[in-house]
């Protein structure tokens, strides 16, 4: 059985490029020949300008790696570093206003150590100078700070009575930690 030839043009269609369709051809070519040379010398220039850039370009230095003893220098510092953040996340005016006393509990605060130490169980905490005119409103103002939901617990660390005073007021410390 003999291999039959399939065409889809008509006969005498498959003709090679010959008279007009060779001269339009030809014509084609020759139009797009300037627009081929101009994106070779565009793609010739590019490629200079890129290789100029890079020798243009700093080198990026290679770092020595450190030694052991100023590896534990960086270390120190950037512990000194997260530290000093910390301290400048702090939420201050929150927790000034969280520990000013209520008005029936008469106490006067004495300053406020922000120094945000951690505590255990990774709180911060804050210790506070006070002095109350009775014992009682001492006791209260522990109690107060105890039901502030910003503090996990609030201690008494040391009171004294002031006999030098004339109303002979309690000076006390108290140390409280807090989330942030």
């Amino acid at each position: 059985m003999g291999l039959s030839r399939l065409e889809f043009l008509p006969p005498g269609a498959a003709q090679t490029f010959k008279g007009w369709r060779l001269a339009l051809c030809l014509a084609g070519a020759l139009m797009l020949l300037p627009a081929a040379v101009y994106w070779l010398v565009q793609a010739q220039e590019t490629r200079r300008l890129e290789a100029q850039l890079a020798q243009l370009q700093p080198a990026r230095p290679v770092r020595a790696p450190l030694s052991a003893s100023q590896q534990r220098e960086r270390d120190i510092e950037l512990k000194q570093v997260a530290t000093a953040v910390r301290q400048l996340n702090l939420p201050v005016t929150r927790l000034v206003r969280t520990v000013q006393a209520p008005r029936d509990v008469r106490v006067a605060l004495l300053g406020l150590d922000l120094n945000a130490q951690q505590g255990q169980d990774g709180a911060s905490v804050l210790k506070i100078a006070a002095e109350a005119e009775t014992p009682q409103d001492m006791l209260n103002y522990l109690a107060f700070l105890n039901q502030q939901p910003m503090f996990s617990s609030v201690y008494l660390l040391k009171h004294e009575m002031n006999a030098n005073a004339p109303e002979h007021p309690y000076r006390f410390q108290l140390e409280a930690q807090w989330r942030q």
